[in-house]
């Protein structure tokens, strides 16, 4: 299961005064997004609109498709109080609606790790034969269980990032603010939350609806970081 609901709760929407946001650009729903400190704790997202967030998060690239990461989803307000200290008491993790702690999933190898899990589920859906399945396994061994558990940590991390952006940019789209955080004790937040040590906190994203002025923003213009090779 890709993500685990603590608790569930009914709520309401949009902090967003234009109703057609929706139909807004690309660039727009990127300039919508930013690092939102202090969240209206009032106001919570609709256990649909959550799902689909999550939903879209798990379609998003990862090295090889692996997908290495699970996402906890924390809404219960006892459980969120619980991993404040972890989080250096940063007010987002209790003022939000939900908080998605965004793990690395390291447990690869063996007959129950997830590449065998992949390999079989790539096989249903993609109608691999033995011969394929095997030869994918093997390539994805040689690959990733040849690593130091440093460098394995490292690549999965990466994949985190990248789910990571994808939950922000898809409630950006719905008018949905988000934060994300490094700034936590993983230790703390995993015996918080019960997780096996395979199940490696990586970031942190509180959703929820603004209760603040979005700041400037300041970004280096667009020739000072790309550039062509001819």
């Amino acid at each position: 299961m890709i993500w685990e609901f603590w608790d569930s709760k009914v709520v309401l929407f949009m902090n967003v005064s234009n109703p057609n946001f929706m139909d807004k650009s690309m660039r727009e729903v990127v300039e919508f997004r930013f690092a939102c400190k202090h969240f209206d704790a009032a106001k919570k997202i609709e256990d649909g609109v959550l799902h689909e967030l999550l939903d879209l998060t798990r379609l998003s690239p990862s090295s090889y498709g692996v997908q290495p990461w699970k996402f906890i989803v924390v809404k219960n307000e006892g459980l969120k109080n619980a991993l404040l200290p972890a989080c250096y008491n940063q007010p987002q993790i209790t003022e939000a609606s939900c908080v998605v702690v965004m793990c690395s999933e390291m447990d690869l190898a063996g007959e129950n790790g997830l590449l065998k899990k992949y390999v079989a589920k790539s096989k249903e859906d993609l109608g691999y034969s033995d011969e394929e399945s095997a030869n994918f396994e093997n390539m994805l061994s040689n690959s990733l269980l040849s690593k130091s558990s440093e460098e394995l940590k490292c690549w999965a991390q990466k994949q985190i990032y990248l789910a990571g952006m994808s939950l922000m940019i898809a409630a950006a789209e719905k008018g949905i603010d988000s934060c994300p955080m490094e700034g936590f004790e993983s230790a703390k937040v995993s015996e918080v939350l019960g997780l096996s040590q395979n199940v490696l906190p990586t970031l942190i994203v509180p959703l929820g609806y603004r209760n603040m002025e979005q700041p400037k923003k300041t970004r280096f213009d667009f020739d000072v970081v790309v550039e062509e090779r001819k």
